[in-house]
């Protein structure tokens, strides 16, 4: 199944609302309310990429496996 554009950005406005919604319940000013969102956003990013990456060697290795038809 492939993800489009818009779910993507789906996804991503539904985890900044849910950052935005704790940084009001613990009652966070701005400034520590941007650092939480950055640091929560950069994490997501980067697992992101590491499960990409992850995902396309084990595809690389599988099509590596199979044997070539001509």
């Amino acid at each position: 199944m492939e993800t489009t554009n818009t779910e993507k950005k789906q996804w991503l406005s539904e985890l900044v609302g849910q950052v935005n919604t704790l940084s009001e319940e613990f009652g966070l000013d701005p400034a520590s309310s941007s650092k939480l969102r950055e640091f929560i956003l950069e994490t997501a990013r980067n697992k992101y990429k590491a499960g990409n990456k992850s995902g396309a060697r084990w595809a690389f290795s599988q099509m590596k496996a199979q044997p070539q038809t001509a």
